[in-house]
Parts: C-alpha cells; sequence; structure tokens
C-alpha cells in the first residue's frame, strides 16, 4: 500500500486511522498479518512533527545500519522502550558534537602555533630585518603574508564556533570605548583595503560614548562585518562604519556599494558555512563562518542583527546591542565566575 503524505496548514498530517480502517477491511478475517510502510521526507519533519508520530504508532527507524522499532503504547514497557532509544539516539548524537568539537578545538590550537610563525616572519621579511628584497620577492613574500592572515582568520572562526557548540557563552563585561575600538578594527583592516584601493569611512556620533560589554567579542563583530565588506566589494569601491546611540542602544552600520546580496539570501548568509548562491560571491572566496559568529555574539549582548542590501548595489548590516546588561547583577556574578575560571586555568 502506497501512500502518500503532504504539508498542510504548515504541518504533515497523515492519518494512520484511515490506514487501519484500510486494512481492517482487506484483512476481515484477522487471518493476515499485514503491516503499511509509511515513507516520510525527514528533511520536511521537526522534532515535534517526527515525536508526534512516534507517539502515535510504532515507526522503525535505521539506525547504525540496524532496524529498530519504536513502540509507544499504553503498555508501560512498551513506552520505556521508546523513552529509551529516544535518549540513546540523543546522548549518541551529543557524544557525536564534543568528539567533534574537542578536535576542531584542538587542531586549531595545534595549526595556529606554526601559522602564527609564519606570519611573524614574513612580517619580518617585509620590514627588511634580513636585508632588502627585489620586487618580486617582496611580492611573494607579501601574498604568504596575507594568506597566512586568511587562514588564521579560518582557524580562529572555527575555534569560536566550537566554543559556542560547548557551551562557552560567558561575556566578559567591561567598559568599551566604541570610538577608539572602531577606529583599531579600522587600522587593521587598512591593508587588504589599500590593495584593492577601497576607501574606508568613519561616521561615528560625538555622542557613542562608552558601551559595557565583551570588547573581545565586540572586536570579532566589528572585524567581520568590516573584513566582509570589504572582501565583497570590487577594487576603488566604499565601505563606510557609523556609529550612534539611541535610547540606551548602541547601532553600528558597515555599509558597502559592493556585489550586494539577494533578499531570499538573507537569512541564509547567517547559517555556518554558507554563502549567498550567485556566482559572483562564490568568487570571493571565504568558509562563510564570520556572519554566523556575528549573529552569535550580537545575540549573546541581548542585541540583533538585520542586513539591507540589493544585487549590484551594495550592502548594509545594522547591528544594534545594550548600551548596559539590563540585568547587571547577573552580568557581574557570570563575570566574576568568568574571573575566577580565568585564575584556576593559570
Amino acid at each position: 500500500m502506497n501512500v502518500s503524505i503532504t504539508r498542510k496548514g504548515g504541518s504533515l498530517n497523515p492519518d494512520p486511522e484511515k490506514l487501519e480502517e484500510n486494512l481492517k477491511e482487506i484483512n476481515r478475517d484477522n487471518e493476515r498479518k499485514l503491516t503499511y510502510l509509511c515513507t516520510f521526507p525527514l528533511e520536511e519533519l521537526s522534532g515535534s512533527e517526527l515525536l508526534r508520530l512516534v507517539e502515535e504508532k510504532g515507526v522503525l527507524v535505521k539506525r547504525k545500519g540496524g532496524w529498530e522499532c519504536l513502540m509507544h503504547t499504553c503498555n508501560i514497557n512498551g513506552q520505556k522502550e521508546l523513552e529509551t532509544t529516544l535518549l540513546r539516539a540523543k546522548k549518541d548524537a551529543e557524544a557525536t558534537n564534543r568528539a567533534k568539537n574537542s578536535f576542531i578545538m584542538n587542531m586549531s590550537h595545534e595549526l595556529r602555533t606554526p601559522l602564527n610563525s609564519v606570519i611573524g616572519f614574513s612580517d619580518l621579511l617585509l620590514e627588511g630585518a634580513f636585508g632588502p628584497m627585489n620586487t618580486k620577492q617582496s611580492k611573494y613574500v607579501n601574498n604568504i603574508l596575507i594568506s597566512g592572515k586568511n587562514l588564521l582568520e579560518i582557524i580562529n572562526n572555527l575555534l569560536d564556533i566550537s566554543r559556542l557548540e560547548a557551551g562557552e557563552k560567558t561575556l566578559k563585561y567591561e567598559d568599551v570605548d566604541v570610538a577608539s575600538l572602531i577606529g583599531e578594527v579600522r587600522m587593521n583592516l587598512l591593508s587588504p583595503a589599500s590593495v584593492k584601493k577601497i576607501n574606508v569611512e568613519l561616521k561615528i556620533d560625538p555622542s557613542v560614548g562608552n558601551v559595557e560589554a565583551d570588547i573581545s567579542k565586540l572586536r570579532q563583530i566589528l572585524y567581520n562585518l568590516v573584513s566582509n565588506a570589504i572582501k565583497f566589494t570590487p577594487a576603488r569601491g566604499k565601505v563606510v562604519i557609523s556609529a550612534c546611540k539611541k535610547e540606551g542602544v548602541l547601532e553600528v552600520k558597515v555599509s558597502d556599494n559592493g556585489i550586494g546580496i539577494s533578499e531570499d539570501s538573507y537569512e541564509k548568509i547567517f547559517m555556518p558555512f554558507t554563502q549567498a548562491d550567485s556566482s559572483a560571491a562564490r568568487g570571493y572566496g571565504g568558509a562563510g563562518l564570520g556572519l554566523f559568529i556575528v549573529r552569535n555574539f550580537v545575540d549573546l549582548h541581548g542585541g540583533d542583527i538585520s542586513v539591507n542590501s540589493e544585487v549590484g548595489k551594495g550592502s548594509t548590516f545594522t547591528f544594534t546591542i545594550p548600551a548596559k546588561p539590563e540585568n547587571t547583577s547577573l552580568q557581574e556574578n557570570e563575570t566574576k565566575k568568568w574571573n575566577h575560571l580565568q585564575k584556576e586555568k593559570n
């Protein structure tokens, strides 16, 4: 018996009762054992929908190459079987995720040490610490330096994602001079901007002042947004960083006149390892990690981020965070915990 199940009203609505009626009609004498098989598109099923199906009727699932029957009946043993199987699946997934995060974090630390040496020696060569170089030598060493920094950025992003997934979401609040921090990020990115002859302008409102935030995460938010703007803006383009404070909320905008993003890609670009679908965007490279980290760090601060863009005309990313944490006492406790953990590590 082949059953077609479609999505109606935002959810899948199978009708197992109707199927049972059909089976009873076929097998009136109850002499034959019949089983009906329903195939569901799992990519369209939410966890709650799948659990509801399991609770309604017995479902066969394939785990580690073997088939298991999930049963949910009035029988106490049946319910225990369902709960035990689901709990085992959950624990397996969590263990796999922990192993993955541990591997990424260890590999990131192992890779950063030699990579920092490559970047450091490249800097020394370009500065002429070991004697002058000709034009071709300088060009190749500069390429090594740029590639090394790009790789280090990807490694750092992977490390940030692993920490987020591992549950390291504590913020270390301190007083941050917004104008100085934005100026620092701009200076750090002047080199890739100058290579493409991109002008990076600042429009900082004099009243922006200071905010209470995690300076390292706020720096990473700004760095990733400005770095992306430079990356996706053609040569001789323009990037503008503006900041102001409105009713106790810091608002920062990073605008460019680059390739832009289609509206249907707005949500997609904030997912890990994902970029806009256009061939133009893919041509600029990148691992698709920066904006995922930006959204998570903004969320941790209790803020919001949005994008307004048009293909071929540029993009504007706007994020807001409270100038001061709403629950100050809670944040102070979290900060004390963080400081205590740091002391234990040292």
